[in-house]
């Protein structure tokens, strides 16, 4: 998160893909703990 910092204080917009691949996560768990998560942090996430 240290880098994360750093390049977000530097640029005005800094897009990053994650890709997750072999999923093990209900669709449940990801709505509610990692969309939720992302939303709190303010990071938009496209599912394309």
């Amino acid at each position: 998160m240290g880098v994360m910092n750093l390049l977000l204080n530097k640029f005005e917009t800094l897009p990053i893909e994650l890709a997750a691949c072999d999923e093990n996560i209900t669709e449940q768990d990801y709505e509610d703990k990692s969309k939720e998560a992302f939303r709190q942090m303010v990071i938009e996430v496209d599912e394309n």
